[in-house]
């Protein structure tokens, strides 16, 4: 069963706060949290963070493509479009090959 919008914002927003332990970043991490210009993330942060969701699902996603349309557009990305974005990309864990299944 594919996990809803919430859980996967929680999950992002837990994460986000474990990650954030080691950054001078004192402010609450939101729904509404910038990546690059808030929370202070480079590129290498964001694969990593892709990753890390990627592990916890079980699933390749197009992280690549993200980023990349993100720095086409000289844009930054909230943690709500980052959780728009896995929610989109998330097959449903019956849909999941079983070697990929956690």
């Amino acid at each position: 069963m594919k996990p809803s919008r919430q859980e996967i914002l929680d999950y992002v927003l837990k994460t986000l706060q474990d990650l954030s332990r080691d950054w001078d970043y004192s402010n609450p991490v939101t729904e509404k949290s910038l990546l690059f210009t808030e929370l202070g993330f480079e590129s290498l942060d964001a694969v990593v963070l892709g990753t890390t969701i990627q592990e916890h699902y079980g699933q390749q996603m197009p992280f690549s493509e993200l980023l990349v349309e993100i720095g086409r557009d000289q844009r930054d990305l909230s943690v709500g479009e980052l959780v728009d974005f896995v929610g989109t990309n998330l097959k449903a864990a019956d849909s999941v090959p079983a070697e990929h299944a956690l």
